[in-house]
């Protein structure tokens, strides 16, 4: 089945959809492969997959504002992805003239290159300022201790007019809820505990520091130095459901 992720999480991931007589098949346009046809587990962006390449709806908005934003000039921009692999992923790999990619591996050097990954911590990039046009993500931000000096990194290391793209669990919530903060003692849970998946170090290993609102995710940009931030909503294909928020912000 083509559309599943990978056979470790497929029971996970097909947990969540609804009994199968629901699914859905609808027509639409992969921004990823040209694909047609998408099926949708259940009326979510997450559980909606392109049959062509399998990539999920919520990778495929973020590569849909890209080729909006950029277009002809991936030529000649370099893209940064804040992981090694996904459909985000490979859509830069393949279409920028410069590609970087990377992996944060607690305890090793930042800036190494640790089995053919470069180790980044995006609160404490090791990339000089000004040196990318596009910086992308999905869903990474949440797991992030420091949000905001995270996007503060992507602003000093983007060059102007350069843009941050990324999708991140958006909540309807008044306020981003803290969920967890680093201490000295090590991790301090201020809400009950939530852990997502890891490619890296497995199921359920990767802390969720932040539950962030869609009503003050672009304030969080501001507050970080980002003066063009909107949300922009994108459908994929009907199935999903409601659009997917992609988060985008403009080095001016």
């Amino acid at each position: 089945m083509v559309f599943l992720p990978r056979a470790r999480t497929a029971i996970k991931y097909l947990s969540r959809a609804d009994p199968i007589y629901k699914w859905n098949l609808a027509r639409g346009r992969c921004p990823a492969c040209a694909g047609r046809l998408f099926v949708s587990l259940k009326r979510s962006d997450f559980l909606t997959r392109c049959l062509s390449c399998g990539a999920n709806t919520v990778n495929l908005s973020v590569i849909s504002v890209i080729e909006k934003e950029f277009g002809a000039l991936t030529g000649i921009a370099h893209a940064y992805e804040l992981s090694t692999y996904g459909a985000t992923h490979d859509y830069l790999r393949k279409n920028f003239r410069q590609f970087t990619d990377s992996e944060f591996m607690p305890g090793e050097v930042k800036g190494a290159v640790i089995k053919g990954v470069r180790n980044e911590d995006i609160q404490d990039l090791t990339f000089a300022d000004n040196s990318f046009d596009l910086i992308t993500s999905n869903q990474v931000m949440e797991h992030v201790p420091d949000d905001i000096n995270g996007f503060q990194e992507c602003l000093r290391t983007l060059k102007p007019e350069g843009r941050l793209i990324f999708t991140v669990p958006l909540y309807d919530t008044p306020h981003t809820i803290k969920m967890a903060e680093v201490t000295s003692a090590g991790i301090n849970f201020l809400q009950e505990p939530e852990y997502h998946d890891s490619r890296l170090a497995g199921p359920g290993s990767a802390v969720v520091f932040w539950q962030h609102s869609f009503h003050d995710i672009c304030d969080r940009l501001r507050a970080a130095g980002f003066n063009t931030v909107e949300l922009v909503e994108v459908i994929i294909a009907p199935s999903q459901g409601l659009p997917t928020k992609v988060v985008y912000a403009v080095k001016n």
